[in-house]
């Protein structure tokens, strides 16, 4: 046993200073390609700008043709190639015809961001079976066909075994590491997404292929338009100081998890963090601040809001 113990701590001793060892030095993303998906608006919106900012190529895939032109149009300041590749992530055949467009103009894709997405709260029992479906669909199966469309590409980019070949980054939630009342869909989704990442990073060590995953907070996007800081506040559910993050603050978390191959990036402040570390290793308690702390009833109507 003592042998074993040994054997496992310099297995972790060799893990971190390898760990260590690929943070050391930034990768430089001047040139690189990006693809990311729900970048019409919100947070894949100012991930276009901190990408194009940092000297990548940019693809913009979305649904609206209209929107994506609108965003192309604000990166022409940072004289960066562009390209508009609209599609509906939950479709096979445009998923396909998205990332061959990509890799017909740019020969590569470097980055994919995983960031299209539905939120909509509300009890179970009163979600439209088609808001059930469509959270489904976009929240899990888009990020799943979007890396199993590039994940071929990448691997024929990397030289040799443990090079950079490319770099997935699924954008999650911190609703599905704190399980809220109101919220079981959504955060079951955003759930399965981080299960999903850190599945698919095991499934792809030595590839050169790196998987992350951001987790946001209340953002302020369209799809938080209509959910009150003042409602969520008033339910309990939100510190005195805390605020909505801005689309920025995610984006350069999401930059920031490629150029330093971050595995988890967690946004939020102290009371996300508190929440973070009570359902891992105290659940019950969590059980108990919503059963006592939290106006459960108030919060599930200020989510309900949600949705775009």
């Amino acid at each position: 046993m003592k042998r074993l113990s040994l054997v496992t701590g310099l297995a972790l001793l060799v893990g971190l200073a390898v760990g260590r060892r690929r943070c050391a030095e930034p990768l430089d993303l001047r040139g690189r390609v990006v693809l990311i998906s729900g970048a019409s608006s919100g947070i894949g919106r100012a991930a276009a700008h901190a990408f194009a900012a940092q000297g990548a190529a940019v693809a913009l895939l979305a649904r609206r043709t209209d929107a994506l032109a609108a965003v192309e149009a604000e990166l022409a300041p940072y004289a960066v190639e562009t390209l508009v590749v609209p599609a509906d992530v939950t479709i096979d055949a445009e998923v396909e015809r998205a990332v061959s467009a990509v890799q017909a103009r740019f020969g590569r894709i470097d980055v994919l961001v995983n960031n299209a997405g539905l939120s909509y709260g509300g009890r179970l029992e009163e979600l439209d079976p088609a808001r059930l479906r469509a959270l489904g669909e976009v929240n899990l199966y888009g990020p799943l066909r979007l890396a199993r469309a590039v994940i071929p590409l990448m691997m024929r980019q990397g030289t040799r075994a443990g090079d950079f070949a490319g770099h997935i980054v699924n954008v999650s939630s911190v609703a599905g590491v704190l399980l809220a009342p109101g919220m079981s869909v959504y955060g079951g989704t955003r759930r399965g997404i981080i299960a999903f990442s850190t599945a698919l990073r095991r499934e792809l060590d030595g590839t050169g292929i790196r998987v992350s995953t951001v987790l946001p907070t209340f953002t302020n996007t369209p799809m938080a338009d209509r959910v009150g800081e003042d409602a969520l506040r008033a339910a309990g559910a939100m510190w005195p100081l805390h605020r909505f993050d801005e689309p920025e603050t995610a984006a350069a978390a999401i930059v920031d998890a490629v150029r330093a191959n971050r595995r988890t990036i967690r946004l939020g402040k102290l009371q996300y963090a508190l929440g973070d570390f009570s359902e891992r290793l105290t659940p019950g308690v969590m059980d108990l601040y919503w059963r006592v702390v939290i106006d459960t009833a108030g919060y599930i109507e200020a989510v309900r809001r949600l949705g775009a």
